[in-house]
């Protein structure tokens, strides 16, 4: 019996600010410009996923997983974004 190919979840362009998506294997997900405003991702995988014009804006990343800033370069976030601390750690200490 074959393996079943990897599932990718595309939320390219979806709508689905404040949804609560805590603990969501995102891994190679396709998120973007997907409009994540104040959206919940408490404890989330985003390994390799593409987050290119993606809102996250106010969106809750605390204890996310395999969250890079390069992803969060090609993202929309501001000051109300909650980063996970090992990234907000590592920003501060590079300054």
């Amino acid at each position: 019996m074959a393996a079943a190919p990897d599932l990718v979840l595309n939320l390219s362009g979806a709508r689905i600010q404040r949804a609560d998506l805590s603990h969501t294997n995102l891994t190679r997900a396709n998120l973007r410009g997907a409009d994540c405003s104040f959206a919940i991702f408490r404890g989330a995988d985003f390994k390799d996923a593409i987050l290119d014009g993606a809102i996250l804006v106010g969106a809750d990343l605390s204890d996310a997983k395999n969250l890079t800033w390069p992803q969060l370069e090609k993202a929309v976030i501001d000051a109300t974004t909650i980063l996970p601390r090992y990234l907000t750690e590592k920003r501060i200490s590079a300054e």
